[in-house]
């Protein structure tokens, strides 16, 4: 069959006219694609870093007003009534300066001393000396006692200086020089914030007789270390004169206080009573133990009805005549007098080996030791013994506690520590030697301490450092 080459043309056409439409179509495709890529490309190279754009506003100025300050200061001025300038000068010159109020409610009082500027306006001087204490930033220091650690800010140490302390048992004057180094030592060590005071008791004689290094508190300045070497280390270098004597005391109660003891107290109860009275904080004692806290004859006297002239006619019925005893007390004088001469030689030998001296407590102790006969004492009386009693733990506790509330309390100042450190014999066996009574004094000593926050310890005595160290392990750390 033939083919219609009409159809076919047409066919041919319509079929050529589809291909030229759909290059068309791509290539103006294609030419709007360069293009979209053309125009992506140049505002990629040209872009711009972002801004932030704000509207203005316009807002309502203040009116600007003038100050009044400079008016007010000057009528607080005028009020106030503040001194002119002065001319100053300096003086090394130790002069008390006038302590604000608000210091003296810290425990700085006016006899304070020390080297500042001199206001010849006023006649006082300012604290710039002081320190942290003239900024009011009081510090508070921290001491080894001899092995009891603690600390305060209003600190007493309390040294009994009797021949007691310087038995050749307990180390004698080796033990005492190391205790006067050692307390120097923890002064040394104390913030110059830090207020402080040194009090001496003799258990011999004058047993109620305080030695005070200064009469109120002070604080812990060169100036004032220094002049406590001074006054410490001459105590107890002579075995001719020891302790201190009536001439040196220089306390006296500010009231009686009610107790049963009232005035009458004696060995450490006097110096802790002086040192409450001072608004210590902290207590520290270095002593022989509890101690003999008996009546005075006075005292005795007042409670007793007991008198010289009855013991008298005690001792004149019991053959004690006058001459007798006139005679017993020369005889025991001659004793005397020769065991002084011996002890005299004896330290003569030890100096020439280059030894301490030895300390003898009672003269008439040493006598016996070298074999002296000691001429017999005349006997006391049943009514004399009766009376001859002490004061009890009680009576002790109850007048610290009479001196505390009178102190401390009207002040609201907190109860202070009390510590106690009790010298021994580098033997010494606690609880054992001593006999009963000596083992119920430090039943005493250790409930005392601890009412009143404190420790008790023990401090052995020795002849040497190294074995003074050896025995007290305390003192190193």
């Amino acid at each position: 069959m033939a083919r219609n080459p009409k159809k076919t043309t047409l066919k041919h056409r319509m079929h050529v006219m589809q291909a030229e439409a759909a290059s068309i179509s791509i290539a103006i495709h294609l030419l709007f694609i360069l293009l979209a890529g053309s125009i992506v490309a140049v505002r990629w190279i040209n872009k711009e870093a972002a801004e932030f754009a704000g509207d203005h506003v316009d807002r309502p100025k203040l009116e600007r007003r003038q100050l009044q300050m400079p008016v007010k200061v000057k009528n607080m001025q005028k009020k106030s009534r503040r001194p002119q300038v002065k001319t100053r000068m300096s003086t090394a010159a130790k002069t008390a300066f006038r302590v604000p109020d608000m210091m003296k409610a810290r425990g700085l009082d006016d006899s304070v001393s020390f080297n500042e500027d001199y206001d010849t306006s006023t006649g006082t001087r300012d604290l710039s000396g002081l320190g942290a204490a003239g900024n009011l930033g009081f510090g508070i220091s921290g001491v080894n006692f001899f092995g009891i650690k603690s600390s305060g800010e209003k600190l007493v140490f309390i040294v009994e200086d009797s021949k007691r302390m310087l038995e050749d048992k307990k180390g004698g004057f080796t033990t005492y020089k190391y205790v006067k180094k050692r307390l120097h030592e923890m002064v040394d060590g104390m913030k110059a914030a830090t207020l402080f005071n040194v009090m001496l008791y003799d258990s011999d004689r004058n047993r109620h007789f305080v030695k005070m290094f200064s009469q109120k508190l002070i604080a812990a300045t060169d100036a004032n270390r220094d002049e406590l070497n001074k006054w410490f280390v001459p105590i107890n270098n002579d075995p001719k004169s020891t302790g201190h004597t009536r001439k040196e005391k220089n306390y006296t109660p500010r009231t009686e206080y009610d107790s049963f003891i009232g005035t009458d107290t004696k060995w450490w109860l006097t110096p802790v009573q002086a040192a409450m009275e001072q608004g210590a904080d902290t207590i520290f004692i270095l002593g022989s133990g509890w101690g003999s806290h008996e009546l005075s004859d006075k005292r005795r006297l007042k409670l007793y009805g007991d008198s010289r002239e009855n013991e008298h006619k005690w001792l004149i019925s019991h053959g004690w005549t006058d001459e007798r005893i006139k005679q017993r007390d020369a005889d025991y004088k001659a004793v005397m007098d020769r065991a002084k001469k011996m002890l005299g030689k004896e330290n003569e030998a030890r100096k020439a080996k280059g030894l301490p001296p030895k300390f003898v407590r009672h003269m008439h102790e040493y006598a016996r030791e070298l074999g002296m006969q000691i001429p017999e004492a005349p006997p006391s009386s049943p009514a004399r013994q009766k009376a001859r009693r002490p004061y009890t733990f009680d009576n002790v506790t109850d007048h610290i506690k009479a001196a505390y509330t009178y102190n401390y309390i009207p002040k609201k100042m907190p109860r202070p520590q009390i510590h106690f450190v009790y010298l021994i014999p580098s033997d010494y066996k606690a609880g054992t030697t001593g006999g009963g009574g000596e083992i119920e004094r430090v039943k005493y000593l250790r409930v005392m301490t601890r009412d009143y926050r404190g420790r008790f310890e023990y401090l052995r005595g020795s002849k040497t450092m190294k074995n003074l160290l050896k025995y007290n392990p305390a003192l190193l750390e």
